[in-house]
């Protein structure tokens, strides 16, 4: 079964933490964890672009995220 991709931006994300929130193209805010990242060298900034497969449930949230372009 494929899973859907989605772009979003990230609105923001606490390094020391590791988690962050993205606003997806859909307009839904999806929360993220550094674990649920492709890569865990990543550091997201405010604004940067990423493609990720979103999880919709009681909390939305976002896996396999990727960043895609700097802000």
């Amino acid at each position: 079964m494929n899973e859907l991709k989605m772009f979003g931006t990230i609105k923001w994300y606490k390094k020391n933490k590791g988690y962050g929130y993205i606003i997806g193209a859909d307009e839904e805010l999806y929360f993220f964890e550094l674990v649920n990242c492709v890569n865990s060298n990543d550091i997201f900034a405010s604004g940067d672009i990423v493609e990720f497969i979103p999880k919709i449930g009681e909390l939305d949230f976002a896996t396999k995220v990727e960043k895609i372009e700097k802000r």
